[in-house]
Order: structure tokens, then sequence, then C-alpha cells
């Protein structure tokens, strides 16, 4: 929600499965991606929960249908939504996420997240320059309180165009998505691209996401870069960072987005991101975010099958969707 990388990830983003919730109605998690144009997700939180540190690479749109949404950018005052309210991010940013459940039941929100191919619209990019010129600064959040019912439903025509359906041609997806973005132009809201990063630490979380559960040693890597892994160590160091630090990274914000858009059982998902065992894995992530894996999907979340047999490191399967986690949700 940078790059559509070719292989990688280990989920369908063309399911769309139902779980029931307690008081008897369909809940339907779903993501769903069309590389260079958007993703679409569908997010249930069983429980209200603070997310901190999501890297956001896209601009986004989110529209909260239960619960209450507060997002806190590095920099810049938090903004809020509750049930009908929406939240524009800018992309290319780090933010913390507060979801809360207010009505005993669970969070709600959809997500759709712009791809290059929809911004770069040279009638879009016109529009977009009368009302703000190029290169005024851009709130990294905002809200919209009021979005109307013609941008409410041109969103959820463009999140269902989004799904899998050949019949549908990608060009009649990225009308639809940028007949949000003009509806949002409408609002006085206007969305870019966010400018290219050029350090290493960003072009190797765009690489990470697409061997989740591939072969993530600093040789493996060094040698995607064409340098040393002494060069590889030096340069992540110059940036604050390390190659093990960003690789569990990657692999967790991966497994968040997956537990909170998709009914994929935690052992598959902890399979999905590199570990081949869900105790590890449930270790880890609640290191990185501070509560449980199962937290995310609370009451919602049905049993646990057993886990497929598959060596860890194996390539990942031709046709698998790229990284729609390296756009959030949280």
């Amino acid at each position: 929600m940078r790059g559509a990388p070719a292989q990688g990830a280990a989920l369908s983003s063309g399911t769309r499965r139902l779980v029931v919730s307690p008081a008897g109605g369909e809940l339907a998690r779903s993501l769903h991606l069309r590389p260079g144009l958007g993703v679409a997700a569908h997010v249930l939180q069983g429980e209200g929960l603070q997310i901190v540190r999501v890297r956001v690479e896209r601009p986004a749109l989110i529209l909260v249908d239960r619960g209450l949404k507060t997002v806190q950018p590095a920099r810049g005052a938090a903004v809020g939504a509750g049930p009908g309210q929406a939240l524009l991010l800018a992309g290319g940013q780090t933010v913390d996420f507060h979801n809360r459940v207010t009505d005993g039941q669970r969070y709600e929100a959809r997500w759709l997240l712009f791809g290059a191919a929809v911004l770069d619209d040279p009638h879009y990019l016109a529009e977009a320059q009368r009302l703000r010129p190029a290169g005024a600064a851009m709130p990294p959040a905002r809200a919209c309180a009021r979005p109307g019912a013609g941008l409410a439903e041109a969103f959820e025509r463009a999140r269902q165009g989004l799904a899998p359906d050949p019949s549908r041609p990608d060009a009649v997806v990225r009308q639809q998505l940028l007949e949000v973005l003009h509806w949002l132009l409408h609002a006085g809201l206007v969305v870019r691209m966010p400018p290219d990063d050029a350090r290493l630490s960003s072009r190797l979380r765009a690489l990470l996401s697409t061997r989740l559960d591939g072969d993530c040693s600093a040789e493996a890597i060094a040698q995607a870069f064409a340098m040393s892994q002494a060069t590889l160590r030096r340069r992540l160091a110059a940036e604050g960072s390390t190659l093990s630090a960003l690789v569990a990274d990657v692999r967790m914000a991966s497994a968040l987005v997956m537990l909170q858009a998709t009914t994929r059982p935690v052992s598959e998902i902890a399979l999905a991101v590199g570990y081949d065992s869900p105790s590890r894995f449930a270790v880890r992530f609640r290191h990185r975010f501070g509560f449980a894996p199962t937290a995310v999907r609370g009451h919602a979340r049905g049993p646990e099958p057993a886990p497929p047999c598959r060596r860890l490191g194996a390539r990942a399967r031709p046709g698998r969707d790229p990284d729609p986690w390296r756009h959030g949700p949280a």
C-alpha cells in the first residue's frame, strides 16, 4: 500500500473466508491486491490493541465501520475516526495505531492503498496541482469526519474491484480507484506518491517482503545488492539498523496483516513468514508488538488446524501475491 515484487508472499489474496460472530453474523476478513494498482483489506480485531511503529509505504484511505481508530504519526498531531468516518494517511512514514473496541464485539475497518499506476495519472495530477501545488507539505494523517455517500460508494466499488476477477480488466479497476481519488479532491484532500527513499534499509524492506519464508541470510542479501557482507552491515549500521532487525520487523508486520485481514490459522501464518515453530513465532510476535498473535483475532478466531508439512526456507510457489503487507494495515 513501493514495489510490486514478483515472488514471495504465501498469501492468496483471492480468498474471502467467513467466520461467524457470537451474535451469528458473518465476518469477512479479506485481502486483495492488483500489482501496481492497489491493495484492499477488510480488517477485523476481536480486541482493542495499540500497534506501534508500523511502516505505511503507500497512501491509504481507511473507513472505520466499528470501534475507534487513532493514528499517531512520528511527526504531527494524532488523528482519530469512529464509525462512518475516514482517515487518509500519507505514504512513506512510520505511525502508531490504536484500534479500540467500543461495543464489546470487535473493531472493524476497510482499507484502500493506492499504487503508482493510479497516483501517476496525468489528469489526476493536474487537478491535484490546482488544489495543492507539488512540493507543498502533505499532512501525514488527515481525518474526514463526513466522507459522503459518493466517496463511500466509490470506495466500496474500488475495494471490490481489486478482488481477483478475470472478467474485470485492470483498466476498469484503475478507473474505480481514480474515482475515489477525485472524490477526495472534491473534499479538498490530495493524495500523492511519497518521495523515493534511496536508503538501503528501505530497499531491503522491499526485497525482504518478497522472500518472507526464503533465504534472508547476510550472504543471500548481500549478493542480491551486489555488495559484500561487510559493506551491507556497514551501510545498515550507518542508517541505525541491522539485517536481523529488519528481517524480524518485515516478517512480523506481514504476519500482523495476515492476522487482521485473513482467517489463516496462526500456525500457517508462522510458516508463511519463515518460522517452522508456531511457539517461536508467537514469542517473536509478542516481543515486537507486546501482545500475542491470538489477541488480534480475539473471540472471532476459529480452531487451529494442523500446519502443512513444508521445509522452512523453501521457495514460494509461483503465482503467489506480491507484498500487500508492506502497505499496512494495522
